[in-house]
């Protein structure tokens, strides 16, 4: 008899997650080499992706959070430690240090809430500043016992430049390593990009602000100078108040790496030859930090406000009961509907539904019954539309829809579907007793040749479907 353990159902989760922990340990070597990239001579690397990939990585995947899954990083940063030319102790201690320092900005986030976690708060700055500065103090703090027990002459420089320059990586990357998007997601958003700006020169506007951006380094490394690192301020803010968080966080690595690397540079040169450079990149790092920290706070300011807007504007044109629109929404955008298919010269309907005995359904079942009875007939509506078509609750108990591309023979048919299907509900009532329903229909076709105004239209369909009740309910009617 086979084993077990050899069935796909067994092997399919270990080859998943080797497949998984290979992946950590290829992304930690690829970002560590892409920091020691930029790490100048003597010093540590400008940007350090790897430790902020590997935090976002333990708090995003849980799976990763495992011996095996740190055992691959500590493969990573050796290997590519070795592979850039420094000896096997110095590589296994520098990579000790880096995942000491992540354990201790993960222990600090992890218990964070998720919002605040992954930058959608303003409070995110303060949580971000605590998981770097844990980061940062505990990698230093292992660079200052190196440091003492190798008799360095100056372990307390090395620890506070280790502190600095981890605290400033931390604040540049790791928001944008929270909020990256999967693969997919970043490919299907370049190609819709794309797709907009070959079909749409306004669109091309929307580059506007990140160019500003770019110009505004450009200008701060001819200018030079102290002065110079708060050039790009103005063009991040238009930035933050233009596109999306991950995108911004994207482009304030891109900043900062542009301007460390400027400014270190120039700085580094203009110093006398005995001169130690050290306190003016440190200072030059911590306020790149700190600069990124205003622009990514009021994106996630407006994030906010967009959302609470977004909320607002939802209640105000949906029911509170159904979630479908309310007459007001209904009214102003079923005209917009009906205004362009008579420019198209297409067809439409309006049809208005009203339930039938709901008054006695109510006063036998009581109101919250009847309550759950309108929640579950616009549900059923809903279903039997198209996704284009529009659904509203125009009070009590009556519906309207509006179906615009739609022959005389797709509406009545629509309507019957509607009418069948409620009739089909069934709704639990107390003391298990189940409740049904059903709904009388009136319907006003326009062949799409004809001036229509809403509001006469609706009127048309209501007599109609009071007609629908006179002849015994349960039915449809055309105006």
């Amino acid at each position: 008899m086979p084993s077990r353990f050899m069935t796909s159902d067994h092997l399919y989760p270990s080859l998943h997650q080797m497949v998984l922990f290979l992946g950590v340990g290829v992304l930690i070597f690829t970002m560590s080499l892409l920091g020691i990239l930029t790490r100048p001579e003597g010093m540590l690397a400008v940007l350090w992706p790897a430790n902020s990939v590997f935090v976002a990585l333990l708090l995003r995947l849980p799976a990763v959070n495992n011996p095996v899954g740190w055992g691959m990083a500590f493969v990573g940063y050796v290997l590519a430690d070795i592979l850039t030319g420094n000896d096997l102790p110095m590589a296994v201690s520098l990579a000790v240090t880096n995942m000491i320092g992540v354990g201790a900005a993960v222990w600090v986030l992890k218990p964070v809430s998720n919002e605040h976690r992954t930058l959608q708060r303003p409070l995110f700055s303060l949580h971000l500043g605590l998981g770097a500065a844990a980061g940062a103090l505990s990698a230093g703090g292992v660079a200052l016992i190196y440091g003492l027990l190798f008799a360095d002459p100056h372990p307390d420089r090395v620890a506070i430049y280790w502190v600095v320059t981890e605290f400033a990586n931390y604040v540049v990357i790791l928001p944008f390593t929270m909020t990256v998007a999967r693969l997919p997601v970043i490919i299907s958003g370049a190609q819709k990009a794309i797709a907009a700006l070959r079909d749409n020169v306004k669109s091309s506007r929307h580059a506007l602000p990140a160019l500003s951006l770019l110009f505004s380094i450009f200008v701060a490394d001819l200018a030079g100078g102290p002065g110079a690192i708060v050039f790009p301020v103005p063009a991040l803010l238009w930035c933050a108040l233009s596109y999306r968080f991950n995108q911004i966080a994207f482009l304030m690595i891109v900043m900062s790496a542009l301007v460390m690397v400027s400014l270190e540079h120039d700085l580094v040169a203009s110093l006398p030859e005995d001169a130690d450079p050290m306190l003016s990149i440190l200072s030059t790092r911590i306020g790149i930090a700190m600069l990124v920290l205003g622009p990514l706070t009021v994106s996630s300011i407006d994030r906010v406000r967009s959302g609470l807007l977004e909320r607002l504007e939802h209640a105000a044109k949906h029911d509170f009961l159904t979630g479908v629109f309310m007459r007001g929404a209904f009214m102003e955008i079923g005209q917009q509907r009906i205004d362009q298919a008579l420019a198209q010269q297409k067809p439409f309907a309006v049809l208005v539904m009203d339930l039938d005995h709901f008054k006695m359904i109510n006063d036998t079942h009581g109101h919250a019954v009847g309550d759950s009875l309108l929640v579950e007939v616009a549900k059923v509506i809903r279903n039997c539309l198209r996704t284009d078509d529009l659904l509203a609750r125009l009070g009590g108990e009556e519906f309207a829809v509006m179906a615009s591309g739609v022959s005389s023979a797709d509406a009545a048919l629509l309507a019957q579907r509607v009418r069948e299907n409620v009739a089909a509900l069934r709704v639990d009532g107390p003391n298990g007793t189940q409740i049904c329903a059903t709904i009388s229909i009136g319907m006003r076709h326009c062949a799409g040749a004809e001036h229509a105004i809403l509001d006469d239209l609706i009127n048309e369909a209501d007599q109609a479907m009071y007609k629908a009740k006179d002849s015994g309910r349960n039915q449809i009617v055309a105006a």
